[in-house]
């Protein structure tokens, strides 16, 4: 008998000290949790709060990282730049840009100063993106033409047959990147991330100005009798050229 109570006793003691071990560890590991959340938050904020002229300078340093890191351009690094594109423009340049007007002959180099038109957008952004290019030049041409002195060597995909679910459907297929659409009057970027394709442009729609919208919702790309694309991440040239600065 006095053997089975000390057994008894033993395995309550076992039973507890696993229970107490358990208690401390889910609370470290909570603890971890809150303080993993509490960077990233810290992290989104501070980003949040950078001025235009700072995500510009963040931008030119990622891109003098890249080329420090990649002196030749594997598929690692073609691959960690597209998703850098990706995230800058669809993020973080457009959330500066967000709502700044449209006007045909608008010109602005910052967000929220002036109007815009669809050129010069493009154009801004792409020398935010720190690509050494004339911005008026390229703002006031054809965006065939726009589009042609990018990406030299690439041929101009037509889109214009293919019906609308089916347009956007073939850019999911193309995978994630920045791409650039040129229309009847009109341009801007096209962007897949994850499952979406967006467009983001001035939008000379209703003067609603620069506008971050689903392929299938956007009126000005519907509504285009032509549709040409150019991927400005998927071009090894055009990618080569802007991590040597050029």
């Amino acid at each position: 008998m006095a053997s089975q109570r000390f057994n008894l006793q033993y395995m309550r003691c076992l039973i507890l000290f696993i229970i107490a071990i358990g208690f401390v560890q889910c609370n470290q590991s909570k603890g971890e949790n809150k303080s993993s959340q509490k960077q990233y938050t810290t992290y989104s904020d501070s980003l949040q709060q950078k001025t235009y002229a700072e995500i510009k300078e963040d931008i030119a340093a990622k891109r003098k990282k890249f080329a420090t890191q990649y002196p030749v351009l594997t598929d690692t690094a073609q691959r960690l730049i597209n998703e850098f594109w990706v995230h800058t423009v669809s993020h973080d340049l457009f959330n500066q840009w967000e709502g700044t007007p449209w006007d045909f002959n608008g010109i602005a180099r910052e967000p929220g100063k002036g109007t815009i038109a669809c050129g010069y957008f493009v154009n801004t952004l792409l020398q935010a993106m720190d690509c050494k290019i004339n911005r008026v030049k390229l703002s006031i041409c054809p965006s065939s033409e726009m589009m042609k002195s990018l990406v030299p060597h690439q041929k101009l995909k037509n889109l214009s047959y293919l019906s609308y679910a089916n347009f956007n459907d073939t850019l999911g297929r193309w995978g994630n990147g920045v791409y650039i659409v040129g229309l009847d009057f009109h341009t801007g970027f096209i962007v897949h991330e994850g499952k979406d394709n967006w467009f983001i442009h001035s939008n000379y729609i209703g003067r609603k100005g620069v506008t971050k919208e689903t392929v299938l919702a956007s009126e000005a790309l519907r509504f285009s009798k032509t549709r040409w694309l150019i991927s400005l991440t998927k071009d090894r040239e055009f990618l080569e050229k802007w991590l040597r600065g050029i």
